[in-house]
């Protein structure tokens, strides 16, 4: 597909322009940090083009036979950082004393997984995916909007759950987590025994990033603060 880079940084821009817009209508909002984790992922997408610019741009030239010729290290220092904000984030959004305990473990947890995964890794951290700390990141993603859906079950929100932002946000999350992360990891397998679907990986790359993205703009224009 032509412009998928392109068509995914619009939705991005155009969610974090409803992220601001909602923030502009409530100034103590609890969605403040995801909005400008937003404007952390449209850079970091911005500088992770760069390798499209080889031999356009002569200043960028330089980076190809140095370890900063693929962007993976951007990639993966941007993995780390969604782990732990994520976990943060829905940290200080549920409410039970419990809940808040199974997070507290999975960060501290999160810390010795990306460790291990730093270590083993070396050098190749400059050139592919962390692939244990990706799933790690698939897995604690999910617990946590579960425990999040978990809450608002038991609560009076679920009465008008379809009025809130997070929850829309949320949905988008775990689609995006549970559709892309196993097919980046086991793309490789997938090259040999089912050459079909790595011809459509494009097309389920940029229809999970509508979908988050639409979630996330959704949210923030037609919903509410809990």
């Amino acid at each position: 597909m032509k412009y998928e880079g392109f068509i995914i940084t619009l939705f991005e821009l155009l969610a974090a322009f409803a992220g601001f817009y909602h923030l502009s209508k409530n100034k103590n909002s609890r969605l403040r940090p995801l909005v400008y984790f937003l404007v952390i992922t449209v850079f970091v997408e911005a500088i992770g083009s760069y390798r499209n610019f080889y031999g356009k741009l002569e200043f960028l030239d330089i980076l190809i036979g140095t370890k900063f010729e693929f962007n993976a290290w951007l990639y993966n220092a941007y993995l780390i950082l969604s782990l732990f904000f994520y976990q943060k984030f829905y940290l200080s959004i549920v409410e039970n004393d419990r809940n808040k305990k199974i997070i507290k473990t999975l960060i501290i947890l999160s810390v010795f997984v990306v460790g291990f995964d730093l270590y083993i890794s070396g050098a190749s951290y400059f050139k592919r995916n962390l692939e244990i700390s990706f799933i790690w990141t698939t897995f604690t993603v999910f617990v946590c909007v579960v425990i999040y859906f978990y809450e608002v079950l038991l609560s009076d929100k679920v009465l008008k759950f379809y009025n809130s932002a997070l929850f829309y946000i949320s949905i988008g999350l775990l689609i995006w987590w549970l559709v892309l992360p196993p097919m980046i990891v086991y793309m490789p397998l997938y090259k040999t025994t089912n050459p079909g679907l790595v011809n459509m990986r494009t097309y389920i790359f940029v229809a999970s990033n509508i979908i988050l993205y639409g979630c996330y703009t959704f949210g923030f224009l037609w919903s509410k603060e809990e």
